[in-house]
């Protein structure tokens, strides 16, 4: 009899606790709606006590999976694509503390996976860029105000990172008509002439616009908040929830396997501490010279399995 009062009192506990979940799911709902509509509600939205439970419940969850390899390893893909969302979010607001955030999250994943060079250049950036208010003022200033990005547009979410528009823009204009490939020849006083001369093209292109009474306006909304791209997105969201619930990466089998075929990774392979691993590699580096460091293969982790795992 008490060890049924005991299953008993488990069972209520259970549905009190995923009722409990269900009020936080359903009043976290709501506030993400009054967001929609309100932005001035931002500051409680972010102080909710439900958004507070959801994420305590979701580290609890994360921690009981730390003996599930390919759970593991599915949670360091999902902190990846944070990171990534972060990068493109802070490059197109223009903010330059978390783009350095960023890079620096990046830095255990190039050197877990190999990229070396990767790894070097944003080690060093990161280096030069905590000094660059001692030793460029104005342009730490100017950074810290959002120009390190280049904007095309007004649009608040529209920075772009300097090497992108150098590909759409610079290259691109080369490649079209008026173009160094299209029989200017590729010189370098050509290619001078040609470089420094886009200034007064530009110049010229605003004073016909002016003349002619035609600009070049953009929307205030940006394309990603259009209503056909929301419902791509929803419907990108329902698909990967369908595959999900046919393989589902966070089963209580605790080995490393691929869950689209099955097979059972080797003991010796650690895709799943790619970022443990990655973090030894860049405290090895600590006073040594990047130019000088060599990287030892045995010390990275086998990325052929992350692609196998992750990408089925």
């Amino acid at each position: 009899m008490n060890r049924w009062n005991s299953v008993k009192d488990d069972i209520i506990q259970e549905e009190e606790n995923a009722q409990e979940q269900n009020k936080d799911l359903l009043e976290a709902g709501e506030l993400f709606d009054r967001l929609m509509v309100d932005p001035s509600v931002a500051d409680e939205v972010s102080s909710s006590e439900a958004l507070r439970c959801i994420s305590e419940k979701l580290k609890e969850e994360n921690n009981s999976m730390n003996d599930l390899r390919t759970a593991r390893l599915w949670l360091q893909y999902i902190d990846m694509v944070k990171i990534l969302w972060k990068f493109i979010k802070v490059e197109r607001m223009g903010n330059l503390m978390l783009h350095l955030q960023a890079i620096h999250d990046m830095l255990p994943y190039f050197a877990a996976l190999g990229h070396n060079l990767y790894t070097k250049s944003a080690y060093l950036y990161l280096q030069m860029m905590k000094q660059l208010d001692k030793n460029h003022p104005e342009v730490y200033r100017s950074f810290m105000n959002g120009l390190h990005v280049v904007r095309r547009s007004e649009r608040y979410w529209a920075g772009l990172s300097t090497d992108l528009v150098i590909e759409q823009v610079l290259m691109r204009s080369m490649k079209t008509s008026g173009g160094l490939t299209r029989g200017r020849g590729m010189t370098e006083i050509q290619r001078l002439i040609w470089l420094l001369a886009m200034p007064a093209y530009a110049e010229v292109n605003c004073a016909m616009q002016e003349l002619t009474g035609v600009t070049y306006d953009t929307s205030e909304q940006h394309k990603d908040n259009s209503k056909s791209r929301q419902q791509r997105d929803i419907k990108d969201t329902y698909e990967l929830l369908g595959a999900f619930k046919e393989w589902n990466p966070f089963s209580s089998e605790p080995s490393l396997h691929s869950i689209v075929s099955g097979v059972t990774a080797h003991h010796t392979v650690n895709v799943d501490n790619a970022r443990s691993v990655g973090q030894t590699i860049l405290d090895s580096m600590v006073g040594k010279s990047v130019y000088n460091y060599s990287f030892q293969c045995k010390k990275t982790s086998s990325h052929t399995w992350v692609k196998d795992s992750c990408c089925h």
